[in-house]
């Protein structure tokens, strides 16, 4: 072959291959625009049906803020789930149950999905998008009300506030209709009672913002809500002083947007 043809046909591969180089450019280019057009998409669209949600539980604030806890709950039977939860908190001892039959006694050997930290250093979210707060923490009917009451209609996607193993997930605690129970750490654990459907099993781990049950009317409720508290402990603290500031609508009509930092 001559040298002047060997020329011209290496010059043509590296053409082909500049040519190629450009094209597969230009295919990522517009693969990756695509796929960021269609992901802001997404997070406008749920951003809008929030707002249009919330639009709408504001029109019927009225009735929302009568749903809340219609009596009792059983506090012994809450506090026996969290003490059998922390003396297997981060041993990876504690057992899955099937959907609903609440708690099982743990099995040596069998694992959970992941261990809880000793002290959860993260932030924590609110377990509803859209909602009207019905009822406070603190003193209510002369009794300590040990959470916060949370109004929607029924299916309102309920979420973990934080990464944690579900403790317990079923309808066998008196008062609290189908409820899950999250722990984050040692000594942090969240409750979500009244749920219409579990989305979780006891024995699963959870990260924040996973969907684990829908807003109902299970238990000693007037209507659909959530009773959601957080504990420390045997503890019920306010839920206010660990959550971000709520874009949610209080029944009195102000906001009161306690936050602070866990200590």
């Amino acid at each position: 072959m001559k040298r002047t043809h060997r020329i011209a046909v290496v010059c043509g591969l590296i053409g082909i291959i500049s040519g190629c180089s450009t094209l597969n450019d230009q295919q990522w280019y517009q693969e990756t625009k695509e796929a960021s057009v269609k992901a802001a998409d997404t997070v406008t669209d749920t951003t809008s049906k929030t707002f249009k949600r919330m639009q709408h539980y504001l029109a019927e604030k009225d009735v929302l803020q009568t749903f809340h806890d219609a009596g009792e709950h059983s506090e012994a039977a809450v506090l026996d789930v969290l003490h059998k939860s922390k003396l297997h908190a981060g041993a990876n001892t504690s057992k899955a149950t099937p959907h609903g039959t609440g708690t099982a006694p743990p099995t040596k050997g069998q694992p959970t999905s992941a261990a809880v930290p000793q002290k959860y250093a993260g932030n924590l979210r609110w377990p509803v998008d859209a909602g009207i707060v019905s009822s406070e923490f603190g003193a209510r009917w002369g009794k300590q009300h040990k959470g916060i009451d949370i109004a929607a209609d029924a299916g309102e996607p309920v979420y973990a506030i934080a990464d944690a193993d579900v403790i317990y997930a079923g309808d066998g605690l008196r008062g609290y209709g189908n409820v899950v129970i999250l722990r984050h750490d040692a000594q942090m654990t969240s409750l979500y009672a009244h749920n219409s459907e579990l989305k979780v099993h006891q024995g699963d781990h959870v990260t924040q913002g996973t969907l684990i049950s829908l807003l109902g009317n299970t238990g000693h409720s007037t209507g659909p809500h959530v009773h959601f508290e957080i504990r420390e402990g045997d503890t019920a603290i306010n839920p206010r002083t660990l959550l971000p500031p709520s874009k949610l609508a209080e029944a009195g009509g102000q906001r009161l947007g306690i936050a602070s930092a866990r200590n």
